[in-house]
């Protein structure tokens, strides 16, 4: 899921670079939440604690850019603990036979001077297939507290989860998850 999904400074603004720039997402400031329909009643939020991964940059062609990213299963928090032991669990997520989930950008096609469609391969539950988050750069420039080169971007999306092979309680839980990420991205310190 995300992750995600963190291209949004793959269209930044200001100068172009003659060579692309590799960021790193900061862990402490990138969340991967979701939402999902519990018995038609409410919808169940949560998120990944555990993110990691990197994009490069190409401000002068920003078609050529690209995004990989990490999320570590096991790292879900809905919020209840014994919920999470459900998530993490074979029926659902099966973070044992599959730790992780993983993101890997195929295409950027920007839709405004700040906005992007961010496609790519999301792997989940051992399949892979495409998912496409729509992408805001909210910022990108030095940052206050180290004037390391930073870009911050919201995106969202949409996935069904029986398309990753996780059909499990499909007359009370909903198909569709809801996929809001909101990450901070620097170029690592020399």
């Amino acid at each position: 899921m995300r992750a995600l999904l963190f291209a949004a400074a793959l269209f930044a603004a200001g100068a172009a670079h003659a060579e692309p720039v590799t960021y790193t997402l900061d862990p402490a400031h990138t969340q991967v939440a979701f939402s999902i329909d519990r018995f038609g009643f409410n919808r169940v939020l949560g998120r990944f604690e555990t993110v990691s991964g990197e994009l490069v940059l190409d401000q002068a062609n920003p078609a050529n850019s690209s995004v990989r990213a990490t999320v570590q299963i096991a790292s879900v928090d809905s919020g209840n603990d014994a919920r999470d032991e459900h998530l993490r669990g074979q029926r659902w997520l099966n973070s044992a036979a599959h730790p992780t989930m993983e993101f890997q950008s195929t295409s950027v096609r920007l839709t405004g001077e700040r906005t992007a469609e961010v496609t790519g391969n999301l792997t989940l539950l051992g399949q892979t297939h495409p998912l496409t988050l729509n992408v805001t750069l909210n910022n990108i420039g030095p940052a206050p507290n180290n004037q390391r080169a930073t870009a911050g971007f919201s995106a969202t999306g949409s996935l069904n989860r029986s398309t990753f092979g996780s059909t499990g309680a499909a007359n009370m839980i909903g198909d569709s998850v809801s996929i809001e990420i909101e990450a901070l991205a620097q170029v690592p310190a020399n």
